[in-house]
């Protein structure tokens, strides 16, 4: 619940993403929590806003998601498969237990999972990039992250100088969550989300324009 309301953290209300939360969900997560110094108090708040913030619910089956599937299935197979995200936490410096990622154990669990050999560096072998951030070699791909979205840590925000061969843009959306700028428009989008939009609209038009044609996009 806490890393599914930070990445669905639009001003746009309902926001109707992983589940009809608020907008800021965030914001209301926080409020809730924070009106009990009890542990488990607070926890209940929170799961409730995430999990029955429009009160149809009776009673929370924790062992369901609001959001359903969302093709999570599909998902668990290309994180075994295409993506496999060496995902650990550690008390010391966050709110979660420790969980150290070990790859041998997570292959193993994916193999036991789908009867199939998993591919830990598929990603890396198939579109480059083996020595860290290496895209010297590439052109004409878009880099968006949201500074509000949990997973712009694994993304390309860090890299400030130009890194690839040619027109790579790589922008930070200020007010942006989880892919925000690839959702439908809303009158709630953020004016950086809108910006970002414009940038990404005008990169296709280049890399799709003919001499002597005009597109409309």
């Amino acid at each position: 619940a806490v890393v599914s309301t930070q990445s669905g953290h639009y001003g746009r209300d309902p926001t109707s993403f992983l589940a009809d939360l608020p907008a800021w969900p965030v914001k209301e997560f926080c409020r809730r929590t924070n009106t009990s110094e009890d542990v488990v108090t607070a926890i209940a708040a929170g799961a409730q806003m995430y999990s029955n913030y429009t009160g149809k619910l009776e009673c929370l089956d924790l062992d369901s998601d609001p959001a359903g599937d969302l093709g999570m299935t599909g998902w668990d197979y290309q994180a075994c498969m295409e993506m496999i995200l060496p995902i650990s936490s550690d008390k010391s410096v966050d709110m979660f237990p420790d969980d150290k990622f070990d790859l041998e154990s997570y292959v193993s669990s994916c193999e036991q999972q789908w009867n199939t050999t998993a591919r830990p560096f598929w990603l890396k072998y198939f579109f480059g990039g083996m020595d860290g951030f290496d895209f010297s070699g590439y052109s004409k791909i878009f880099f968006s992250n949201g500074r509000l979205d949990p997973w712009a840590a694994g993304g390309t925000v860090i890299i400030e100088e130009k890194f690839c061969l040619a027109d790579c843009p790589n922008i930070l959306i200020e007010d942006g969550a989880h892919h925000l700028d690839l959702r439908s428009s809303n009158p709630a989008d953020p004016e950086s989300v809108l910006m970002a939009r414009k940038q990404e609209v005008d990169a296709i038009k280049r890399w799709t324009a003919r001499p002597g044609t005009r597109f409309e996009l």
